[in-house]
């Protein structure tokens, strides 16, 4: 490959200082004047000892790097920076890219709704499906419950009993207690869960229902105008 004669001579300027810095173990100074040029000297000029420098070994190699000298990459605009950082999710990882549009997600969902339900009673019909499950999940879960709390209650009943009469709980019977009342409170945190999830699913289907009633009207309209 052939060099253009200014780099060629700047590689021999340059393989010349630092072959006499070889011979001499002395340092090679590299600095840029006021018009931008960049140089190589053994020795500082006088204006430019207080400047941004550079320092090369007898190798070649920077030893002392002044980053004045390396001009910063240019900073993005904050609509680059928009593009480039992905929302987070709430555990801090970056959210996939998006493949639609709002506009676009909100016309898909819209036909999807439409060819999924030909009537309001198809729409309230699926949330009693969906509701009937949660309460027969709740109905086991409210059975177990208060066969626990019978089983908690008679053992609670017999370290009373052994206490009253001076006599020591044995261990696992403690141990029975405690492992029922740590049952009983995730049984209630279950149920708790199916009543917040059955109002989760009446207020999702509401809003179905609510946009279906409106994407109805709304073509009734553009029918009448056409």
């Amino acid at each position: 490959m052939e060099l253009k004669p200014r780099i060629f001579t700047a590689l021999l300027f340059l393989s010349g200082f630092i072959f006499a810095a070889s011979a001499n173990a002395a340092e090679v100074y590299r600095w840029v004047d006021e018009n931008g040029e960049v140089h190589y000297s053994e020795s500082l000029p006088p204006d430019f000892q207080d400047k941004g420098h550079d320092v090369l070994n007898e190798r070649g190699i920077v030893t002392d790097e002044d980053l004045s000298l390396t001009p910063p990459p240019p900073k993005d605009t904050p609509e680059e920076e928009q593009l480039k950082e992905l929302p987070r999710d709430s555990s801090g990882q970056q959210r996939p890219k998006q493949l639609y549009s709002d506009a676009e997600m909100q016309r898909r969902m819209d036909n999807f709704l439409m060819l999924r339900y030909d009537s309001e009673q198809e729409i309230n019909e699926a949330m009693n499906v969906e509701i009937k499950q949660l309460a027969y999940d709740r109905r086991l879960l409210e059975t177990t419950r208060d066969s626990m709390r019978d089983s908690y209650r008679g053992h609670l009943r017999q370290a009373a009993n052994k206490q009253r009469a001076g006599l020591q709980v044995p261990e696992d019977a403690i141990f029975e207690i405690n492992d029922l009342q740590a049952k009983l409170e995730v049984n209630s945190k279950s149920i708790g869960f199916l009543k917040q999830r059955e109002k989760d699913i009446q207020e999702e289907f509401q809003k179905q229902l609510d946009r279906y009633r409106f994407l109805l009207e709304e073509w009734a309209e553009d029918s009448a105008d056409s």
